[in-house]
C-alpha cells in the first residue's frame, strides 16, 4: 500500500513539474494538514524554482484586515520545501525544517506569491555532502510579492536532509 501511495505521489509531482500542479497541490494540502486552511496553491514546481500562491481571504488575514504574518511565513517555508522535495527523493532522504526566519518589508495588497530557487552551485554541493556524509544542512531563501508585484517579505528556511540509512528510529 505504501509503495502504491509513493508511486501516486511521484506521478502527481511529475505532472506538476510539466505544468499541471493542481493534483499535487491538492495532495499536499492533505499531506500537510497545517497548511490546508491557508489554501496555498502551487503555481510552478521545476528544477529552476517553485512558486506558490497565498490567497487573500479572511482566514489568512490578521486583526487589521491585512495578510497575517504567520500565513506569509508559512507560504515562504512551503515554497522552499517544494524545492527540496523536487530535488531529493523522499523515499531515500528525510527532510526536516529546523528553523525559519522572516523579514517583513511592507504590508501586502491582495494575494501573495512566494517564490524560491536554488542558488547557483548550492544543490551540487549539498548532493556531494550527502554522498559522503549522508547528512546535509542548508538554507533556502524565498521572496514574497503581492498583487502589485511589490516585495513584501523574505523568508530563510533552514533544512536538514538525511539519508534514511542514517536515521535512528526511536522505539
Amino acid at each position: 500500500m505504501r509503495r502504491l501511495l509513493m508511486k501516486f505521489l511521484e506521478n502527481s509531482l511529475n505532472l506538476a513539474k510539466v505544468g499541471r500542479p493542481k493534483r499535487f497541490s491538492r495532495i499536499m494540502q492533505e499531506v500537510i494538514p497545517f497548511n490546508r486552511p491557508h489554501r496555498i496553491s502551487i503555481k510552478e514546481i521545476t528544477s529552476r524554482g517553485c512558486v506558490v500562491n497565498l490567497p487573500d481571504r479572511r482566514r489568512n488575514r490578521n486583526h487589521l484586515g491585512t495578510m497575517h504574518a504567520c500565513a506569509m511565513a508559512t507560504a515562504g517555508e512551503y515554497v522552499s520545501g517544494l524545492n527540496v522535495i523536487e530535488a531529493f527523493d523522499i523515499s531515500k532522504y528525510r527532510l526536516i525544517m529546523s528553523r525559519l526566519e522572516v523579514d517583513y518589508i511592507r504590508r501586502p495588497v491582495g494575494d501573495c506569491d512566494a517564490s524560491s530557487k536554488w542558488p547557483v552551485g548550492v544543490l551540487k554541493s549539498i548532493q556531494s555532502t550527502l554522498s559522503s556524509d549522508g547528512v546535509a544542512t542548508f538554507t533556502m531563501t524565498s521572496e514574497l510579492t503581492d498583487t502589485k508585484f511589490e516585495h513584501v517579505a523574505t523568508t530563510t528556511t533552514h533544512w536538514q536532509v538525511k539519508s534514511w540509512d542514517k536515521v535512528r528510529v526511536r522505539s
